[in-house]
């Protein structure tokens, strides 16, 4: 059995969106146009139960994906059924991608689910220049990376960069802010590492050495859990009360439990010769990084 689903473009976000709140999660009837946008695929990931093998450890749960290519002409696409070895598969999500880049998301939700039409809606705001990621969250979420306290931090267009000594260590990498497209939708990005250079020389090098100061770091900074996901929600509140919808901070609270957000892509609109800042500085408001978001309907089918 082949599972149908259409993408939906919103193009008049208070219609949609005002009938959403109004609606209490009841899908709008107006306020969108099918995506007649070329590059969409969808993917839908089935969740493979884990298996305890006799005498060996348990086996995790494994994803299983199934895609399809949605057509620009009218936005529908149909995915194959999973295979019949696939049987035990009862949870699933769904997600869109554009260009081959995370686009929309949703929570898991039963497989059983599947058996309509799984009709999406998709907006994307555009934040004000003067809203993003700001010097300060970056501090924020390297602040339990394990690094020496007069670390400074540079931004420019090419992303932010990160350079410490101390006790005869020499560390600089860059970092970068990566969009989370888990099922998770309460996590937004995740930090990680961008190249690296550590070099390590005595004192430090008679009690550490430069891979266990990168696993250190790693360890830190590689997790969907990182600071900063804590600080995104003042950028969607923005995008939210802004034009054009508007919103008042209540209906805002609301409007954001019945979406899904997905970041596309970050900038960074610093101008040469760049931002230069201390780690132990976390107010500084400059910003440093520009995400682009999409806002989508619904969390779960």
């Amino acid at each position: 059995m082949s599972i149908k689903g259409q993408v939906n473009l919103i193009n008049n976000p208070q219609l949609f969106f005002g009938e959403l709140l109004l609606g209490n999660g009841a899908t709008p009837t107006g306020g969108f146009v099918a995506a007649k946008v070329s590059g969409l695929a969808a993917e839908l990931i089935g969740l493979l139960p884990g298996s305890v093998p006799a005498g060996a450890l348990p086996l995790p749960p494994i994803p299983i994906p199934v895609t399809a290519n949605v057509s620009a002409a009218d936005g529908t696409f149909t995915l194959p059924d999973f295979p019949p070895e696939f049987s035990k598969i009862q949870t699933v999500t769904l997600r869109l991608l554009l260009n081959g880049r995370p686009f929309y998301r949703t929570e898991w939700f039963p497989r059983a689910h599947i058996n309509k039409t799984l009709s999406a809606f998709v907006y994307q705001p555009s934040l004000p220049k003067t809203d993003g990621i700001k010097a300060g969250d970056v501090s924020k979420g390297l602040a339990d990376a394990g690094l020496p306290a007069g670390t400074a931090l540079v931004a420019n267009p090419s992303g932010i960069f990160v350079g410490a000594s101390q006790s005869g260590v020499d560390a600089g990498f860059g970092v970068a802010l990566i969009p989370d497209n888990s099922s998770n939708l309460s996590l937004f990005f995740d930090l990680a590492l961008n190249g690296y250079n550590i070099h390590v020389g005595l004192p430090a090098a008679c009690g550490t050495n430069a891979d266990a100061i990168l696993a250190g770091i790693k360890s830190q900074l590689q997790t969907s859990g990182s600071a900063v996901n804590g600080v995104v929600s003042d950028a969607l509140s923005t995008a939210c009360e802004s034009p054009p919808l508007g919103l008042s901070p209540d209906a805002t609270k609301k409007l954001l439990g019945l979406v899904s957000i997905q970041f596309i892509s970050v900038t960074y609109p610093v101008p040469m010769p760049g931002h230069l800042w201390s780690l132990s500085d976390k107010s500084d408001q400059t910003i440093v990084a520009a995400p682009q978001l999409t806002l989508g309907f619904p969390r779960a089918f």
